[in-house]
């Protein structure tokens, strides 16, 4: 079961990487709601989405040998970019990204900028 402490020690991990991501009261959204809303402005973060918390702290768990055998992943979007920048962010080449043909140019792009390399494409 996961514990308070995980959380704390999985914050400590991410820390020197990403930046905690802001939280701003949405008027607009507490009048509708009759709630008080805030939003945490995951968007900031360098990979545009909270994705690159998930796939940063995988890879910051393994061990040598698991990072020597390398890392393979799919994605059409997010997760594969927030693969691609924490494999980056921690000096990781034996790292493969898939992605769908039909992933927007962009986020290819972005994958690939990462790596240093063309992603390969799946049908």
């Amino acid at each position: 079961m996961l514990k308070l402490h995980d959380i704390i020690r999985a914050q400590q991990r991410l820390a020197p990487y990403i930046q905690p991501a802001p939280l701003v009261r949405s008027p607009a959204l507490s009048e509708i709601s009759g709630a008080d809303v805030w939003l945490k402005l995951e968007n900031r973060q360098p990979t545009g989405s909270f994705k690159i918390r998930g796939a940063l702290h995988k890879l910051l768990l393994l061990d040598d040998a698991a990072r020597n055998r390398g890392v393979v992943t799919a994605s059409a979007g997010n997760h594969g970019l927030g693969v691609a920048f924490a494999a980056r962010a921690l000096g990781l080449n034996n790292v493969t990204i898939f992605v769908p043909e039909t992933t927007p140019t962009a986020v290819g792009s972005a994958v690939a900028t990462h790596l240093n390399t063309t992603p390969p494409q799946t049908p």
